[in-house]
């Protein structure tokens, strides 16, 4: 079933295919894309169609969802995680092995986040023993794994929670010269100053000196104005 419904999900994708948005598309990233130029929408109507055919099945989800995010194509990518998205709920620590091997098909921010904000940090949520493998990713030669380090904890910071593994990792990546994974430790912490600002404020002072400017700035952004820490000149 998994590899029929594959080509029927691609032949929906490129059915829906934008030549000139594409083109917007690939203004947001630096690095080179492949993308059909599907909207956000588009990626969105096309799960919500097939998820009938695969519903209750979460392992089936899963073989569709691998084969679509191995082509590295961003708008197959995309599909693949919003059809296991369907099933968060469903998500246990088994399945962060899964994503580990995903995150190595990744070629882009967009797709990182939704990976690891949909996916990777439910299986954390589920086994916060698993911080430990973000951990041992900080020291990735690769980016995206990098930058998910930081962003797979960034709905479970945003709910208060695990904020001493989140300062642990961001540790490992504040001296990061890469503005990608920069922006994924700023973001982290200024989720995490929602429930913790005085903590968060407390940590950045303490990287003041060494951090870059744009994790400073991003980690502040939800602080009050007169509490933001950002470089001195």
């Amino acid at each position: 079933m998994s590899v029929g419904l594959v080509e029927e999900i691609r032949a929906k994708i490129r059915e829906n295919a934008s030549p000139e948005h594409a083109v917007k598309v690939r203004r947001y990233f630096r690095e080179p894309i492949e993308t059909h130029g599907l909207t956000s929408q588009a990626e969105k109507e096309i799960a919500n169609h097939f998820y009938p055919r695969i519903k209750g099945d979460l392992h089936a989800t899963i073989q569709v969802a691998n084969e679509l995010v191995r082509s590295r194509i961003m708008d197959e990518v995309s599909v693949g995680i919003r059809l296991v998205k369907r099933f968060s709920r469903h998500l246990t620590p088994e399945h962060f092995d899964v994503f580990d091997g995903w995150v190595d098909d990744i070629t882009n921010w967009a797709n990182t986040d939704s990976l690891c904000t949909w996916l990777i940090a439910e299986t954390v949520r589920a086994d916060p023993a698993l911080w430990r493998r973000l951990l041992e990713w900080t020291e990735s030669e690769n980016r995206w794994r990098r930058r998910a380090s930081a962003v797979s904890l960034v709905p479970i910071a945003r709910k208060g929670d695990m904020l001493e593994e989140a300062f642990t990792i961001a540790d490992r990546l504040m001296r990061d010269s890469d503005d990608m994974v920069q922006k994924g430790v700023g973001w982290l912490l200024k989720e995490a100053s929602k429930e913790h600002p005085e903590e968060v404020r407390e940590f950045l002072l303490r990287w003041r000196s060494e951090a870059p400017s744009l994790i400073l700035r991003y980690a502040s952004e939800k602080l009050p104005p007169e509490k933001r820490v950002l470089k001195t000149r």
